[in-house]
């Protein structure tokens, strides 16, 4: 079964709990993150500084029919001198994997950073051995635009196994380049909140 009815929001402090902190401590969820295991109070944390320094923000994907939250995915953090944004996703919950969660996830956040904080380009790179999350992106709309060989090295039993790193990104096809004379990231007293809080779904 696909999940196509989904929605993003802002993340909360209250969200963050043991189940969330769960998916963090889950081998098989964070085997591409570069780090794991964090305490409720490191989450908090994290996610509070993004939103103080406009840095970056994080979105709970929730499935629509029972505002289940599955996933994570994050805007920023934000290289303000060009206008580009990371975007990282994560899906939590293991019984949607597969399930064309991410990748609408994916969409929908790229339509908030094009439309609304009027980003230039996302960008992401990711593991070639992940393979799923090359998958949601490619289908999320990025295209592959550089590639790394033997960047990532990691033990297996007792063998070493290198693999590559992929670059990927998507342009803003309707960016207009004198806005970025500017430009800012998105805060809470911008557009973005606004039109995130009316216009998401």
């Amino acid at each position: 079964m696909l999940y196509n009815d989904i929605y993003l929001r802002l993340l909360e402090t209250e969200d963050i709990n043991e189940r969330y902190i769960s998916w963090f401590q889950d081998k098989s969820v964070t085997e591409y993150l570069e780090s794991s295991n964090f305490t409720i109070n490191e989450s908090k944390e994290y996610l509070n500084k993004g939103k103080f320094n406009d840095e970056y923000y994080l979105f709970a994907i929730c499935l629509t029919a029972n505002n289940l939250h599955i996933g994570n995915i994050k805007i920023g953090p934000f290289k303000k001198k060009y206008g580009l944004s990371d975007l990282v996703t994560i899906i939590g919950d293991k019984e949607y994997w597969g399930k064309n969660v991410a990748s609408l996830a994916i969409r929908k956040a790229v339509k908030i950073g094009f439309k609304s904080a009027k980003l230039r380009k996302f960008s992401a790179s990711i593991d070639s051995l992940n393979k799923g999350s090359i998958k949601a992106y490619l289908k999320g709309g990025f295209i592959e635009e550089a590639e790394i060989p033997n960047y990532f090295i990691r033990k297996n039993k007792s063998e070493l196994i290198a693999s590559n790193k992929i670059f990927i990104g998507i342009n803003n096809k309707e960016y207009d380049i004198d806005y970025f004379k500017n430009w800012s990231p998105i805060n809470k007293t911008s557009n973005f909140w606004k039109y995130f809080t009316i216009n998401e779904n």
